[in-house]
C-alpha cells in the first residue's frame, strides 16, 4: 500500500524530469493535494472490547506467536504487553478483502519472517495476495497470485489449519493452497522466497479439482473448485506442512484419499497411506518432533462436530494409530517441543457444556468444544474442559479444570470457547495453551497441573466486532450497537466497557432524545428471544422491551405534551427506505408518510432538530433494484438521494432530491453542524450543506467524494461543530479521514495510513461531543477504531506521510532578468532550512517532487511558494534550480541518499 503509492508518485515524477529536461511538454495532468496533512498530531488505536470474532489460526514459531482472522486482519503476540498488536491497520478500504487471512506461515529459521495468505471472496475484487513480512509486521511486500489460486478466509473451513508452510530445510521454499483455482493448480510453490509463484503441476494431476465454480456467483468468472457448492462451501486446500523432505497436502474431499505426500525435490504426489480414513474432511498435519505426525478430522466444512478423529502416522513405519480422544470432530493436536508425549488436543464444531462459576447451573453454562491433554503421546488422554468435575455434585467433589474466569471481560460471560481448531503451546511457557474461538482466545497457564486448571478469556489486544452505529452524547459518554453482541457503553477507550443489559444479540442501532438524553433505544438487527428492541427513561439504568420489528436506525423527539415519539428505519435487509413512529413506547408502530421507497432501497437515517423537535429529517438512499428491466443503466429517477424533512414531529415527511445515488455504500449519515444547519454526504457526488430547515440544499465544491459524514465537538465553545469525512476533498487528496472546522469549507487530513480497511458496515465516523478532535470510526472487522489529539505530535521525518501547518508570513515580490518568474522575498532564520522541502510543510517527499517539477516546466504558472522555498529547492546548491536538483529528492524519497546529502555540504 504505502510502498506502491510512493514507488508510483516517484516514477511518474522520474518521467516528469525527463520530459522537462528534453523540451517536451507532459501530457499529464499536474495535481497536488489541496488539503493540509495534519495526521502527525493524530493517534490512532482499537476501542478497548476484546475480541468478539472468529480467531481462525494461532501460529506459533520459535519464540513468537501471530494470529489470524476471518474478516479482522493478522496481528502479532507482544510479549512485553502480554497483548496482541494489530499488523494490518495499514489496509486500505480498497484493499479491505486482505483483512481475511487464510493462512499464515513462520519461517522455521527466523520468526521474523512471516508470510499471510489473504482475500476475501466478496471484497477488493477477489483479489488474492500473499503478504509478507521480514521484520516481525513492521513493514510487507506483497505478491497477488490471483491469476493462480483464490482464497476465502471468511468461508467454510477457515478453520482449517495451515493452507501455506515453509520448508524448514529450504526457506526459500513455500507452498500455498486455494479454495480454488483460475490456473494450472490450486497448489502452489515459491522457490525464492515468495518473490515468485508456480503452480504444482503434481498436485493438479490428482484430479480433485473438477467442478466450475463461478468465483463469486455473481459474476462470470469461472474457477475450477473440488465441490458443486458456491464460493463460500469451498475449500480446497485444507493444510500443508512440508517435514524432512516431504510436502504433505490435506484437501477437502471426502469419499476418496485427501491426504497426499510428495518429495519437495520432485512434487510428484501419491496418496500418503490406504490406512487413513476418508469419510471426513481433514483440518490439520501437525507434527511432534519425534518422527510422527498427526492428522485430525472434521464431519463438515461449516463446523460440524458429529464425527472425524485424530490419527497418528510414524513416518519411518508408515503405521497408522488411531488416538482420537472422543468420537467427535477433533480441530488439533499439538505437541510441547520439549517432551513429544505431552499433547493438547481438542474437538471442533460440538456443543459440550462449559461452566463460569462452581454451582452446577444451566445460568452459568455455555455450550462448546472439549478438551483434552496426553502425557503418553495419545495413548490416553485426559478431559480437561472447563468446569470439568470428578464425582458427583457433593462436598468433597473436585474439578480438573475450574469454570471460566472471565479476567474482566464481564460481556464474556455465559460464551464459550466454540467454533474453533487451535489448541497451541505458547513457545515461551510450556505449561500455558492457547485456544481459538468463535470469540477471540482462551488461555489455560497451568495445563499440565493434575487438577484445578484455570481456563480464561484472553483476547487483550484483539478486536474484530463489528459496529453497525454509535452516538456520543453531550456530557455524557458514547454508546456503540455491535454485531452479535449488542451494543457498550464507552467511559474510555483503554477500558473494558459495560454492555447493555439485558443483552439482545445483534444490535442494529441506537439513538438518544437531544431534548432529553434519559431518553434512548436500541433496535435489534435480527429478531431473537430476548426482545426485537429496548428503550430506557433513566439513561440506561433499567431497560424496557419494545414490540417493534427488527430494524435499521433509530431516532427520538419530545412531543409537546412531554412524551416521547420514537423513530425506526427499515433493516437493510428489508431493501426498503421505510421509516416507523411510535408514540406508546415501542409497543405499537405506524408508517411514516412521504418517504420514498423501492425495493433495493437502503436503511434511512434520522435527525432530530434539538431546538425544534417537530423538526425530524429523514435521508434517504432510494434505489430501484429493478431499473434493469427496461434500462441499460439506472438514472436519477432510479437512484437517488433524498432529503426528507418533517415539520410535525416526524408523521409526515415532503422530500427534496438531493444527488444521484452512485450505488455503493450509502453515505445516508446526517452531520450537525448546529441549528438549522446539517450537512450530508453522496459519495462520489460529493456533499452538500443543508439550511432553512431544509428549504436549501447546496453543493459544497470542495468535496469529491464523501463515503459517510460525522459530527463532534468544536474546539471552541460557540463554534459550529466539528466535521469528520471519510473521502476525500479534491481527485488529487488521498483517501482517508478528513476533519474540517468551519463547516465544510476546509478540509485537513487527519489519516490516510491507519484505515482498518475502511468505515465497512456501519459506515460512520462519529465524533466525540466532549471532547475535540476525537473521533469513532466503524471497521469492517477490526472493531471500533478512534482517533484523538496525540499528546506529542510525530516528528516529520518519522512520518512519511506526515505533514504541519506552518505559519502564514507576508511577502513581497520581485522580478527576475533570467526568468521573468517572480521571486518572493523576505526574510528566514537559515537554521529554518529544510532542503527538498520546496512546498514548504516541513517534510520532504514526493509532494515536492511535483511542485519542483511544475516549477521546471512553467515557472510563470507555477511559481514556487516563497524566498525559503526557492531556497530549500537547492538540493545540489549549484546555484541553479534544475533537474539535478529533482533527482536529488526522488533519491532521498527512495532512501537512496540521506537528507543531509541534500542541500549545500555541511
Amino acid at each position: 500500500m504505502k510502498l506502491k503509492t510512493k514507488a508510483l508518485s516517484v516514477i511518474t515524477a522520474c518521467a516528469l524530469v525527463v520530459s522537462a529536461s528534453v523540451g517536451i511538454k507532459p501530457s499529464v495532468s499536474f495535481a497536488e493535494p489541496s488539503s493540509k496533512d495534519i495526521s502527525n498530531t493524530m493517534e490512532w488505536g482499537s476501542v478497548e472490547i476484546g475480541g468478539g470474532g472468529f480467531v481462525t489460526g494461532i501460529i506459533t514459531g520459535q519464540k513468537e506467536m501471530y494470529l489470524r482472522t476471518d474478516v479482522g486482519g493478522a496481528y502479532k503476540y507482544n510479549y512485553e504487553t502480554n497483548r496482541w498488536d494489530q499488523l494490518f491497520a495499514f489496509i486500505n478500504e480498497a484493499d479491505r478483502g486482505l483483512l481475511s487471512v487464510k493462512g499464515i506461515a513462520i519461517d522455521p529459521t527466523d520468526d521474523d519472517t512471516v508470510y499471510f495468505l489473504c482475500g476475501c471472496a466478496y471484497f477488493s475484487d477477489a483479489r488474492t495476495e500473499i503478504i509478507k513480512t521480514t521484520d516481525g509486521g513492521k513493514t510487507f511486500t506483497h505478491v497477488d497470485v490471483t491469476d493462480m489460486i483464490q482464497v476465502h478466509g471468511n468461508g467454510d473451513g477457515r478453520e482449517c489449519s495451515e493452507p501455506i508452510a515453509i520448508d524448514p530445510d529450504d526457506p526459500d521454499i513455500i507452498y500455498a493452497g486455494g479454495d480454488v483455482t483460475a490456473g494450472d493448480s490450486a497448489l502452489i510453490k515459491s522457490t525464492d522466497g515468495g518473490k515468485t509463484w508456480k503452480p504444482v503441476k503434481g498436485y493438479d494431476d490428482l484430479g480433485l479439482y473438477k467442478n466450475d465454480v463461478k468465483w463469486p456467483t455473481w459474476t462470470d468468472h469461472i474457477a475450477r473448485g473440488t465441490g458443486s457448492g458456491e464460493y463460500n462451501t469451498q475449500n480446497g486446500v485444507a493444510t500443508i506442512k512440508v517435514l524432512d523432505g516431504k510436502v504433505y497436502v490435506g484437501t477437502s474431499v471426502t469419499g476418496q484419499t485427501n491426504i497426499h505426500v510428495a518429495d519437495v525435490d520432485t512434487d510428484e504426489f501419491t496418496e500418503l497411506s490406504s490406512d487413513l480414513p476418508t469419510a471426513n474432511y481433514p483440518v490439520t498435519i501437525s507434527d511432534d518432533g519425534n518422527g510422527n505426525i498427526f492428522v485430525t478430522y472434521i464431519a463438515g466444512l461449516a463446523f460440524s462436530g458429529s464425527a472425524g478423529g485424530a490419527y497418528k502416522y510414524n513416518i519411518a513405519s508408515g503405521k497408522v494409530t488411531d488416538i482420537s480422544p472422543s468420537g467427535n470432530a477433533i480441530g488439533m493436536i499439538t505437541a510441547d517441543k520439549s517432551d513429544p508425549n505431552k499433547l493438547v488436543a481438542r474437538t471442533c464444531g460440538i456443543w459440550s457444556g462449559q461452566y463460569y462459576e462452581k454451582e452446577w447451573s444451566e445460568s452459568s453454562m455455555a455450550w462448546g468444544d472439549y478438551f483434552f491433554k496426553s502425557t503418553d503421546g495419545g495413548k490416553t488422554w485426559t478431559n480437561i474442559t472447563p468446569g470439568q468435575q470428578v464425582g458427583q455434585y457433593t462436598d468433597n467433589h473436585y474439578f480438573i479444570s475450574e469454570p471460566i474466569d472471565t479476567n474482566g471481560y464481564d460481556w464474556i460471560y455465559g460464551k464459550a470457547i466454540h467454533w474453533g481448531s487451535g489448541i497451541l503451546i505458547d513457545p515461551r511457557n510450556p505449561d500455558k495453551i492457547l485456544m481459538t474461538s468463535g470469540n477471540g482466545v482462551f488461555a489455560c497457564d497451568n495445563v499440565w497441573d493434575e487438577k484445578g486448571l484455570q481456563f480464561y478469556f484472553d483476547p487483550a489486544g484483539i478486536e474484530e466486532v463489528v459496529a453497525l452505529d454509535m452516538v456520543s452524547i453531550p456530557e455524557r459518554n458514547a454508546y456503540s450497537a455491535i454485531g452479535d453482541y449488542d451494543g457498550f457503553i464507552h467511559t474510555d477507550v483503554n477500558e473494558i466497557p459495560e454492555q447493555y443489559q439485558p443483552n439482545m444479540g445483534s444490535t442494529s442501532a441506537i439513538a438518544y432524545c437531544p431534548q432529553n438524553p434519559d431518553v434512548m433505544i436500541r433496535i435489534a438487527k435480527d429478531q431473537n428471544d430476548t426482545a426485537p428492541g429496548f428503550y430506557t427513561l433513566d439513561g440506561g439504568k433499567t431497560w424496557n422491551k419494545m414490540a417493534n420489528a427488527n430494524g435499521g436506525r433509530a431516532a427520538i423527539t419530545q412531543l409537546e405534551d412531554g412524551s416521547y415519539r420514537f423513530f425506526k428505519s427499515a433493516h437493510e435487509n428489508d431493501k426498503t427506505s421505510a421509516v416507523f413512529y411510535s408514540d406508546d413506547l415501542g409497543q405499537t408502530w405506524e408508517t411514516c408518510t412521504g418517504i420514498p421507497s423501492a425495493y433495493g432501497s437502503k436503511m434511512t437515517n434520522m435527525f432530530i432538530e434539538p431546538n425544534k423537535p417537530n423538526i425530524v429529517y429523514a435521508y434517504v438512499t432510494y434505489y430501484n433494484e429493478s431499473w434493469f428491466y427496461s434500462k441499460d443503466k439506472p438514472d436519477m429517477s432510479d437512484a437517488h438521494y433524498t432529503l426528507c424533512v418533517s415539520t410535525d414531529y416526524g408523521k409526515t415527511f415532503t422530500g427534496t432530491d438531493v444527488a444521484m445515488y452512485d450505488q455503493c455504500d450509502s453515505a445516508g449519515r446526517i452531520a450537525y453542524l448546529g441549528e438549522d444547519n446539517l450537512i450530508i454526504g453522496a459519495g462520489w457526488y460529493g456533499m452538500y450543506s443543508v439550511t432553512d430547515n431544509g428549504k436549501t440544499i447546496n453543493k459544497l465544491e470542495n468535496v469529491s467524494y464523501c463515503k459517510t459524514v460525522g459530527y463532534g465537538a468544536p474546539e471552541k465553545k460557540g463554534d459550529v461543530n466539528t466535521l469528520y469525512m471519510y473521502g476525500k476533498p479534491q481527485d488529487s487528496d488521498p483517501e482517508g479521514v478528513y476533519r474540517s472546522q468551519d463547516g465544510g469549507e476546509t478540509w485537513v487530513l487527519i489519516n490516510s495510513e491507519m484505515l482498518y480497511g475502511g468505515t465497512g458496515n456501519g459506515n460512520f465516523l462519529v465524533g466525540d461531543m466532549n471532547e475535540f478532535g476525537t473521533v469513532y470510526m466503524s471497521t469492517v472487522g477490526c472493531g471500533i477504531i478512534y482517533g484523538r489529539l496525540s499528546e506529542e505530535p510525530i516528528p516529520p521525518e518519522t512520518s512519511e506521510t506526515s505533514e504541519t501547518t506552518i505559519p502564514t508570513t507576508t511577502t513581497t515580490t520581485v522580478t527576475t532578468e533570467e526568468t521573468g518568474n517572480t521571486i518572493p522575498s523576505g526574510s528566514f532564520d537559515p537554521k529554518d532550512l529544510m532542503y527538498g522541502d520546496t512546498n514548504r510543510d516541513m517534510s520532504v517527499d514526493s509532494a515536492d517532487i511535483v511542485v519542483l517539477n511544475k516549477y521546471l516546466i512553467n515557472s510563470v504558472d507555477y511559481p514556487l511558494k516563497d524566498a525559503q522555498a526557492y531556497e530549500q529547492a537547492q538540493t545540489v546548491y549549484d546555484d541553479e534550480i534544475d533537474t539535478k536538483d529533482s533527482i536529488a529528492i526522488i533519491n532521498y524519497v527512495l532512501q537512496l541518499i540521506d537528507l543531509d546529502d541534500l542541500g549545500p555540504a555541511r
